[in-house]
């Protein structure tokens, strides 16, 4: 493949296509304003001269090719030397001339290695056992050294996109038996010619997939240098924020699903509570999309290579308007083909909802309540909210004479604050819930100022990597406050920061744009930070997140940690005099489940499902060998099978457990709503990434929560 060098470009016409009524004046106002703005308002208050302009032009490269198969290392070398010295000047003259440059050089790349990859797709000679691997992680990777390099990782990508449509379709609407002979396909001319005539389309189709309106690369010039702030700092276009408003204006109709770019890929990053997608029950996070149809009927079309946003748009829709997907599941196997309707995500599925189990410790059975709360969300008139409904389903589950009481966090990604504050206020007579901390060193307290409690109960909260924001804050002052039992993976997500939006129509009444800046970071009452090393747990119980990279610190440029004096004194305790957390009461839970976790059966199970995610994560590399990946195929369904069997017979000797129900849920389900009542049953735990459909409904990690419950109900009985 020919190298293409920029200064062959550089003296040519600056070639992007103009959208909407955004004139080059508004855009350089807006570009100069920004980078302006980001100095004098971001929480570090760093100058633009002290960004390091070298890692500045290394993202924005980084941005147009996050996979690094396009351009070279010597072609990043020329970037940095070429436009680094006057990139800062660039920036606040509002000068998005390097951004054009760079992305011309892109274009000729992307049209050069498609043609490679044509050629290399239709050689006769092309060997689908011909030994190799490729890195299954490129953002990671270095470009490539030379066009030689170039070349050999074009030809393992070539083969790794035809291994995946040839194993990919096989079995895909098949079960049981007929699935499993899928996985050794027989390779006949016909399959690898319709496998080739896919990615011929997908090769060809790249520079167009791939070509960017000049408010796109905008905003990918100027969060090339906002993200050296921090991952959370950005500019949104006029355009940008007109698509992010008529999506506020539909209500989030679409798929019910945030996503991500990885190596050309749509990958799923997390499903929402109450979306089509969550309904359905079969995606799971890190699950590509690899074609889209707004016609349930109709033939999808293969998005792999196309933007992020442009397959977001093809996702979101009018209201109960039909869309198709196809997903190859990103811990392998046959894809999936889902038929969905878009709609709103519903309040009804993010809904706090209550189990109550009977559980033995010793010679004694422990009534023990469970409350899932899968998002803080915003009350409404008529549902109300996760205070109000957490204290609803406290008050039910006291009634059935509960002894101990279980708060799932594990999936919560956050929400509204005030509602933070309000559930750890259930547990607390008073007292702080949370400290403030702005760039100039202002601070501020968020107290619980109602003296009520709902519970004085013992009290274990299951956290995970994936329990973020608002969840941190209620983990982080019950733990504080010496309320509750921390039990879950090593430490939570890790996001202490907070944003804020700033229109720049407050400057200038003619610009639409929108920037977001970090202004400020959040303590526990002690003082601590839970930016990056989050809420840590008493008692370990790692989940599947444990071993997936889903932290803040697992972003690039994270805010760093740090701590305040703290606000908790001994008098401001809110710990329960019924069920004092103390250095002894966790010692000897601890203890008791170090020694399940060690010889239990669940236990060997859940390590096996860790250990075989944790490998999935951390592997560098990916056979493109057909033989080597049907052989891998089958061991994993092998493993699979195994996992399933053993899931099944622990879910026979189940906790006898009742549903409990807020009013909002029982009147909804007298409206005899089928998919909701499939909801309720479907997504009350982590979906695990090996496991396939009609999976069993057994929550390892969550029955060893109510075990951990139920010996400290016991140690309060025993006293």
């Amino acid at each position: 493949m020919r190298s293409i060098l920029f200064p062959l470009l550089a003296v040519g016409p600056l070639v992007a296509q103009e959208s909407g009524t955004t004139t080059i004046p508004a855009v350089v106002y807006e570009t100069g304003l920004t980078t302006a703005l980001i100095e004098q308002n971001h929480y570090s208050r760093m100058p633009v001269g002290k960004v390091d302009f070298n890692e500045v032009a290394l993202e924005f490269c980084k941005s147009l090719d996050p996979a690094k198969l396009y351009f070279t290392q010597p072609e990043i070398d020329y970037v940095k030397s070429h436009f680094v010295p006057t990139l800062e000047a660039a920036y606040r003259q509002g000068n998005l001339t390097p951004a054009l440059q760079i992305y011309n050089g892109f274009t000729a790349k992307v049209k050069a290695c498609s043609e490679f990859a044509l050629g290399v797709l239709m050689d006769p000679l092309l060997d689908l056992n011909r030994g190799g691997v490729f890195p299954t992680d490129r953002r990671k990777a270095s470009w490539p050294a030379d066009p030689a390099e170039s070349d050999e990782l074009w030809r393992k990508r070539v083969q790794l996109d035809l291994l995946g449509e040839l194993l990919g379709k096989d079995g895909s609407e098949e079960k049981g038996a007929a699935a499993k002979e899928a996985a050794s396909p027989e390779v006949t001319p016909e399959r690898l010619a319709e496998a080739k005539e896919t990615l011929r389309k997908r090769y060809g189709r790249l520079v167009e997939l791939l070509s960017y309106e000049r408010h796109e690369l905008q905003e990918m010039f100027l969060n090339a240098l906002t993200r050296q702030y921090d991952p959370h700092s950005n500019f949104m276009s006029r355009q940008s924020l007109e698509e992010f408003e008529i999506q506020m204006k539909n209500k989030l109709c679409g798929i019910g699903a945030s996503l991500q770019d990885e190596d050309g890929y749509c990958v799923i990053k997390e499903i929402m509570p109450g979306g089509p997608l969550a309904l359905d029950g079969r995606a799971k996070p890190g699950d590509r999309i690899i074609a889209v149809s707004i016609d349930a009927e109709a033939e999808p079309e293969d998005v792999v290579g196309m933007r992020l946003n442009k397959v977001t748009r093809k996702l979101r829709g009018v209201k109960d308007t039909p869309v198709r997907l196809i997903l190859e599941p990103g811990a392998g196997g046959p894809r999936k083909d889902l038929r969905l309707v878009r709609d709103e995500l519903k309040i009804l599925g993010q809904l706090a909802s209550a189990r109550c189990f009977e559980v033995p410790s010793g010679d004694s059975t422990h009534t023990i309540g469970l409350i899932d709360l899968p998002a803080f969300y915003m009350a409404d008139e008529v549902n109300g909210g996760p205070t109000k409904h957490v204290e609803e389903l406290i008050g039910k589950l006291r009634a059935l004479g509960m002894d101990s009481l279980v708060l799932d966090l594990r999936r919560n990604g956050g929400g509204v604050l005030g509602e933070a504050v309000g559930i750890a206020g259930l547990f607390i007579p008073k007292g702080p819930v949370m400290q403030v901390r702005d760039g100039a060193d202002h601070r501020s307290t968020l107290p619980d100022d109602d003296p009520k409690v709902a519970w004085d109960g013992p009290l274990v909260v299951l956290t995970s990597k994936a329990s973020a924001s608002a969840s941190e804050i209620v983990a982080g002052a019950l733990r504080d406050h010496r309320r509750a039992l921390i039990v879950g993976d090593v430490t939570t997500h890790g996001k202490g920061t907070v944003q804020n939006l700033m229109e720049l129509s407050r400057v200038n009444p003619q610009l639409k744009a929108t920037v977001k800046f970090t202004i400020q970071k959040w303590y526990a009452p002690s003082g601590s930070s839970i930016q990056l090393k989050g809420v840590p747990s008493d008692i370990l119980l790692p989940s599947v997140f444990s071993v997936m990279p889903v932290a803040e610190s697992d972003l690039e440029r994270p805010m760093p940690w740090d701590e305040v004096d703290p606000v908790l004194t001994k008098a401001d305790f809110g710990a329960s005099p019924k069920a004092p957390v103390t250095t002894a009461l966790v010692d000897q839970l601890a203890k008791a489940t170090a020694q399940r976790q060690k010889s239990s059966p669940e236990f060997a199970v859940h390590r096996t499902v860790l250990d075989w995610t944790s490998a999935r994560m951390q592997r560098k590399e990916e056979p493109v060998s057909l033989g080597e990946r049907v052989q891998e195929r089958l061991l994993d369904d092998k493993l699979r099978d195994e996992v399933r069997n053993s899931l099944e017979s622990f879910a026979a000797r189940d906790y006898p457990n009742r549903e409990i129900k807020l009013d909002a849920a029982i009147a909804k389900d007298k409206e005899a709503d089928a998919d909701w009542i499939k909801f309720t049953r479907r997504f009350s735990r982590i979906r695990l990434p090996i496991e396939g459909e009609d999976w069993p409904e057994y929550d390892i990690q969550l029955r060893e929560a109510l075990r951990i419950a139920a010996d400290w109900s016991a140690q309060i009985a025993g006293k």
